[in-house]
């Protein structure tokens, strides 16, 4: 027999041509499941064709430095954003407009606690 990729000659019971490496058309019927599901093909464990970028979580790490920081969550967000990562990018600037409220409060808080205290 001949391999149909490059030609040269092969026996009939070799799984792979011995030159090209090409699958025997006799013996390889293509791929199939054996009810173990492929490794992961990119960085987030979840193979390319079902990575959904838009709904790509936030990461912890990202959203703690968001709170403490929060024009660094209003960077990091509007990065995501435009990287059409919406679910993080939101969350992120979540967390930076939350702390920032907080942060506007507490100043609130002690900007006037000594009137209150001189008044009372």
């Amino acid at each position: 027999m001949y391999c149909s990729n490059c030609g040269s000659m092969m026996d009939d019971r070799q799984q792979a041509c011995p030159f090209c490496r090409a699958p025997n058309p006799k013996i390889y019927s293509g791929p199939q499941f054996h009810g173990v599901v492929p490794p992961p093909y990119c960085s987030n464990n979840v193979p390319p064709y079902y990575y959904d970028r838009e709904n790509a979580p936030a990461e912890t790490g990202l959203v703690v430095v968001s709170a403490i920081i929060p024009l660094a969550g209003l960077i990091i967000g509007c990065i995501c954003l435009g990287n059409n990562e919406k679910r993080a990018g939101r969350t992120y600037l979540l967390a930076a407009g939350i702390s920032f409220g907080a942060y506007i409060l507490l100043a609130f808080v002690f900007m006037c606690l000594p009137f209150i205290l001189l008044f009372h």
